[in-house]
Parts: structure tokens; sequence; C-alpha cells
């Protein structure tokens, strides 16, 4: 049953009538209903933006009964909004979705958690803090999901090339440059959408470096490639750390590294499509850890004459550690979070 479109006494002593007809007995059971269907797939979401309400008139009778909530993200409606903004980030990512797709999608969500939060009544619609909280929010949920996005399709793309040795699928470590330039771009137009979602409703500018600086989304990585990428091999898989999350990859740069191949560590780059590789070797000792701890840019000493200009290549893999599993387990290096350089370690027995 539609609900959308509800007349503005909705809320007056004119409603009844109105709730009736449509087999609404109370105003929980519209709220329920207006949660119900928020269902903005693929297939939806260009239609949600038309049918969303104008800017102007369409709030005037909301009267506020209940203050905004501090996150509007933290009930049903907003779980479901950030499952679905989740799922379009890693379709956009697919590449079945447009950047112009992406920005009538981002408008959609704005404005179906305006209508929301009026509909609940806990804004008018009209009231400029509570328009920059609901753009500030989405814009928020946004580039987190875009980072994890970003995270998920470099993680796929590495298990591909995992699948070639056939077995053990929690040994191993990948990066693609492409991955970084990808996820910085799309957040910095996901900036500019909420800028020009502020100016359509006539708010001022968002500081979306503020929002990121401020937000609690930040356990799993921040907003940007490289954290997520740490949280990924550093702190989940326990293979790999990079020392300063703020570095630049170089371009056309693929990194893969695997504990375990026949007993043998190996490592693989490629740079400008060509591939380079080199076995890793790890040994074990009875009181020490020193063994099993590998700096990824010794790799560039057998190729530099081949790739030739390899500073660049080689400041990158400087800042990236590779080590066994039972490094990471004894040195604890996996509960670490943020820029950490791993040491050679000696470690007793006991």
């Amino acid at each position: 049953m539609d609900v959308g479109n509800v007349p503005a006494n909705v809320v007056g002593v004119d409603s009844t009538n109105w709730l009736t007809e449509k087999g609404i007995n109370s105003h929980d059971d519209l709220i329920k209903r207006v949660r119900d269907t928020f269902t903005p797939t693929k297939d939806t979401f260009e239609r949600m933006a038309e049918q969303a309400w104008s800017v102007c008139d369409c709030y005037t009778n909301y009267q506020i009964t209940t203050p905004m909530p501090e996150y509007l993200f933290g009930d049903s409606f907003g779980y479901d909004m950030q499952k679905d903004i989740g799922k379009h980030m890693s379709d956009y990512y697919a590449g079945r979705m447009s950047n112009d797709e992406l920005e009538q999608y981002f408008n959609a969500c704005c404005t179906e958690m305006r209508k929301y939060q009026a509909q609940c009544h806990r804004s008018s619609g009209n009231v400029d803090e509570d328009n920059r909280k609901i753009i500030s929010q989405v814009y928020e949920i946004f580039a987190k999901e875009n980072a994890r996005a970003a995270r998920r399709a470099n993680y796929d793309e590495g298990a591909k090339i995992n699948e070639s040795y056939g077995y053990r699928n929690y040994d191993w470590v990948y990066y693609n440059a492409d991955y970084y330039y990808q996820c910085a771009d799309v957040k910095e137009s996901l900036g500019n959408m909420a800028n020009e979602m502020a100016r359509k409703w006539g708010i001022g500018a968002i500081d979306t470096e503020e929002i990121e600086k401020n937000s609690d989304l930040t356990l799993d990585g921040g907003f940007d490639f490289n954290s997520g990428w740490n949280f990924s091999y550093r702190n989940q898989s326990g293979r790999a750390s990079m020392a300063d999350e703020a570095v630049e990859p170089p371009r056309d740069f693929k990194l893969f590294y695997k504990e375990d191949v026949d007993n043998v560590s190996k490592i693989e780059m490629w740079i400008n499509g060509c591939r380079y590789g080199k076995d890793i070797p790890f040994y074990i000792t009875p009181d020490s850890l020193k063994g099993q701890l590998f700096q990824a840019d010794d790799i560039m000493e057998e190729y530099e004459e081949q790739i030739g200009n390899v500073k660049g290549y080689s400041d990158f893999m400087n800042q990236i550690s590779l080590f066994t599993g039972w490094y990471a387990w004894s040195t604890g290096i996996n509960n670490r979070f943020g820029n950490y350089i791993p040491e050679d370690t000696h470690w007793k027995y006991g």
C-alpha cells in the first residue's frame, strides 16, 4: 500500500478519515509503513528521487513532538538505508552503477531521510540545523561504505589470484593501487554531492573533513583506502602491515604475498603490467622472531635494472612489512591500529 504521498494534515485533527481509508489505525502504524516501504534498490532509486517532496511548503504542518536523534542511522530505517548504501557502493565498484546514478542515489537518500524524520515528528523539515545533520550523516555513511567497498573490491581481486594456488585462503595479502586512487576520487565526489545538496537546501557548506575527523565509524579503518587495508591484512589476516597509512602508492602497481606455497613464502608485484617475483627466505630460530619479518622493498634490489627508476616503488614498498602468522600471534601486531613500524623481535619461549 502506498503511503508515500501523505497529506500535510495527516498529523492534525482531520487525519482520522484518511488514515482509516488507508488501513492505518495509528501514527505508529504510519511510521512502520514508512520504514517498511524504504527499499531503495538499484531499480527504484531514480523513482525515489522523482517522487521526492519539494523543499518548499511540504513540511509546514509537521509538528515536532520528539527531538532529532543524535545519530540518524540508529533505528531500523537508518540501518536498512546503510545496508542499501553499502550494496550500491559495491555495485559502483563492480561497474554496475554510473557516476550520475550514484549522485542521484545520494540525493534520494538525503531526501528520504528528511521525509522520514519529518514523518516521525522529529523535524519540521525546514530547520537548517536538522537538514545539515541529515546531509552530514548521509555523507558520513556514504564515505565509510565507499572505503569498505574499495577494500572489498581489492580483496576479491586478490582472492582470485590466491585461487591459483589451490589451497589456504587466509595467508595472503594483496594491494592494488587502482583502488587507493578510486577510493580517494569517489570520496571527493561524495563531498561535492553533499555540498551541492546543501546548496539546494540553502544551508551553506558541509565540512566533510570535520565529519571524518569526529566520526565514530573508524574501528575497521578510516575513510581512506590504506587504513582499511591495514585493518584487513594487519588486524584480521595478520600477515602484513603498512607503517604510514598516509603514503601514496605509485600508480599501475600491484602487490601479492602468500606465506605458504609448498613450504615457501612468495611475493609478487606488477609494475605497468610486468610481473616480478621472489621467494621470501623466512626462517625460524628457537629464541627469536627475526627471521619471520620481511621488508617488501627488498624485492626491488633484484629488479632495479629491469624496472629502471625504482625510487617511487621502493619508497612505497619500504612502508610495507610482510610476516608470518606466527609472528603476528607472538607479537600482538594484529592488535595495533594506525601507523606502526614492526620490529625484529627477540622472543624467548616460555
